[in-house]
């Protein structure tokens, strides 16, 4: 992005004529009050009342100052925003450095969401859930707060602490947080953990394990027969995303170029996320939730992930249902659309007016699909 050197020029001249103004209006009064004072002391036979300084004159004056400010006021809001977006763009451009440091060193890029099975009695949903995020903090020079982490432990949502017993759940890390983002804490219901507004890109899917081809039958997960829930532990490597539960995506993978692939990109903490009655495309609304990006350490459909079903900031709300499906879109408080991150490391602001056949071809790594301009 651009810095719009227009805008800093506005703003620097309002505030030019502002000081000016307030600068002389001493000066301006002073010799005001002296030549009033002088006016008042000599004698005239034409003078039959004392003059001075009106109220009107002061009103004057007062107005003029209230329109310069309400001038400068929104240069220096778009300012503002322009340096926010900045900010956020960067956070986005350290996330690609770290994943693709994370991919020099492991060979693969993390995996979205970890579902792991422990023991024959427990199922996929009862793991250790840690986020894509997580395996970045050693490479964003966050690794004090990676080594408190134990993978080995099971979150069980009645004790906390048995799961993450150093409160990383709760610890704030400014890259993932976007500045233009209102969301916080009260606004997710969350109060344990601390918020996120970066998301993994799973494609054009609806399930968080990718919904590639392929995924049909298979073995299910120890003490469940469940398929959905074994698809999400049992990952065969078929997503159509970068990232799915369990992934682990290389870079040769991506036959459709790094640079036509996104990797990650926004979301509205605390923003709406329905629990859906039967379907997510479209979604059947039955209950509103407040809970979207509630934490970058735990993963549920509504912390670590977007699909591209649905355009940028799309109107119709996001949803989900059994913690598998999920229809959720990329959303941000940027005028016009939100930051991608590419697979090749460049972050680009995509147009909340994309195409939608273009944003979904965004979105899979393998499709074959030409992607035009965005």
């Amino acid at each position: 992005m651009k810095f719009d050197k227009s805008i800093c020029s506005r703003s620097m001249q309002a505030w030019y004529s502002l000081v000016k103004c307030v600068i002389r209006l001493p000066t301006f009064l002073t010799c005001f009050s002296v030549k009033t004072f002088m006016f008042q002391h000599t004698p005239s036979p034409f003078r039959s009342r004392s003059s001075g300084f009106t109220l009107i004159e002061l009103l004057v004056v007062i107005a003029i100052i209230a329109i310069l400010i309400a001038l400068l006021l929104p240069a220096v809001q778009q300012a503002r925003e322009a340096a926010r977006r900045s900010q956020c763009k960067n956070n986005l451009k350290q996330m690609g450095l770290a994943l693709h440091n994370y991919n020099d060193t492991h060979g693969c890029f993390p995996m979205g969401c970890m579902y792991k099975v422990f023991a024959t009695t427990e199922a996929g949903g009862s793991s250790n859930r840690a986020t894509w995020l997580v395996y970045l903090l050693p490479f964003l020079e966050q690794a004090t707060i990676y080594q408190k982490i134990n993978f080995d432990t099971n979150y069980v949502s009645n004790n906390l602490n048995s799961w993450d017993p150093n409160n990383v759940r709760g610890m704030d890390i400014s890259f993932f947080r976007c500045p233009s983002d209102p969301g916080n804490r009260s606004m997710t219901g969350q109060a344990e953990y601390a918020p996120t507004s970066y998301v993994a890109s799973i494609g054009n899917a609806s399930r968080i394990y990718g919904g590639g081809p392929g995924y049909g039958g298979g073995a299910n997960v120890p003490g469940t027969t469940n398929g959905e829930w074994s698809r999400v532990v049992y990952n065969n490597r078929k997503e159509v995303g970068i990232f799915s539960t369990n992934s682990s995506c290389k870079v040769r993978d991506i036959t459709d170029g790094t640079s036509n692939t996104m990797m990650a990109s926004e979301c509205l903490v605390g923003e709406a996320m329905h629990t859906a009655t039967s379907d997510v495309n479209p979604c059947s609304i039955a209950t509103r939730r407040s809970d979207r990006g509630f934490s970058w350490r735990f993963g549920t459909p509504a912390t670590w992930l977007f699909c591209t079903i649905k355009t940028p900031n799309s109107l119709v709300e996001d949803c989900d249902i059994y913690s598998v499906y999920v229809n959720a879109a990329a959303r941000s408080k940027h005028t016009g659309g939100v930051h991608s991150l590419m697979a090749d490391g460049a972050v680009r602001f995509i147009s909340e007016n994309i195409n939608l056949t273009t944003w979904r071809n965004l979105g899979d790594r393998a499709d074959g699909n030409v992607v035009g301009e965005f």
